[in-house]
């Protein structure tokens, strides 16, 4: 069953509306994996603080600092030692990610073949369970891992060849009139965002795709490339969607920061938070855009799937 745009946005919100509990795992899996990767820069930061505390602080002005590069180039190996560490931990926290995304993409795609099977009615659409989580995450989290991999490979790509030729413009244009300077660095910042906004959407297509059933992270991408260029005009308008309520959410979020900034500066504990504490609201609202947002592409997915079958 081909949905339009706005047929996926419905069948996303009453998926969000019957598994809400996602929005939470969500918010739980940002505080989990923003600890484990604060953990990862504790050995570099032990082997730094080890080198300063052997003296390089009261040698500092005598010498120039002379003495914190003699102390620092003894400590490469502990150095490389403490970069294999926070390597280990950054990775895990990336796999944590993976298998929290499993679990709820896993979960989604469950409820939209729940519900278009029996009845479009946001009860149908109610398949959360801890247990059903953890199976889909299972499934789900290598694919993921090598999808997510092979699209920050693809963005590494692309940054190269923009700054290459970002350059090569730069150098071109080095001696012509500043007013042309100014307008090609705006065509380029400009086409910089967009494509990077494009590669978003189509990683999170091909996450859709994995999540409905496609196993291999390059057959899901090459699906997901398909479905964008197919749907253009409807994934272009949900984009859009998306883009005015991330916006809407900086508006309600931006005064009360700056209300709190202005009415505690002169108390930093309580400044402080109260700013950690709007973080932590940003973060759950987020977790329920973004599960809406996944669920509505995953509709969207589906039903060209089953379309084409």
């Amino acid at each position: 069953m081909k949905l339009s745009a706005i047929d996926s946005l419905q069948h996303g919100l009453l998926n969000l509306r019957a598994n809400w509990q996602l929005a939470v795992v969500l918010f739980v899996q940002t505080l989990v994996v923003s600890v484990i990767s604060l953990l990862g820069f504790v050995p570099v930061a032990l082997v730094l603080g080890f080198t300063f505390l052997r003296g390089v602080l009261s040698d500092f002005d005598t010498d120039g600092g002379a003495a914190l590069l003699g102390r620092i180039a003894e400590s490469i190996g502990p150095l490389i030692l403490a970069f294999l560490a926070a390597t280990l931990i950054w990775t895990i926290a990336f796999v944590v990610y993976c298998y929290v995304q499993g679990g709820v993409l896993g979960t989604l795609a469950a409820g939209e073949r729940k519900a278009v099977t029996e009845s479009i009615r946001w009860q149908n659409y109610r398949v959360f369970s801890l247990q059903a989580f953890f199976r889909h995450a299972e499934g789900l989290t290598w694919p993921i891992f090598w999808l997510l991999n092979l699209f920050m490979l693809i963005g590494l790509v692309f940054i190269t060849v923009f700054g290459i030729g970002a350059v090569a413009i730069s150098a071109l244009l080095s001696q012509g009139p500043t007013a042309a300077q100014f307008a090609v660095g705006c065509l380029a910042l400009l086409i910089f965002v967009v494509a990077m906004m494009l590669l978003m959407v189509w990683l999170q297509l091909a996450l859709a795709e994995l999540a409905t059933g496609t196993r291999s992270a390059l057959a899901a991408t090459g699906a997901a490339l398909k479905v964008a260029f197919k749907r253009l005009p409807g994934v272009a308008l949900l984009v859009l969607i998306l883009f005015v309520l991330s916006i809407v959410l900086a508006i309600i979020f931006l005064p009360v920061s700056m209300v709190l900034e202005v009415a505690l500066r002169q108390r930093m504990g309580a400044y402080f938070a109260g700013q950690a504490m709007i973080t932590l609201v940003q973060w759950l609202a987020s977790g329920f855009v973004t599960v809406g947002w996944s669920a509505t592409l995953i509709a969207l997915v589906l039903g060209e799937r089953e379309l084409a079958a």
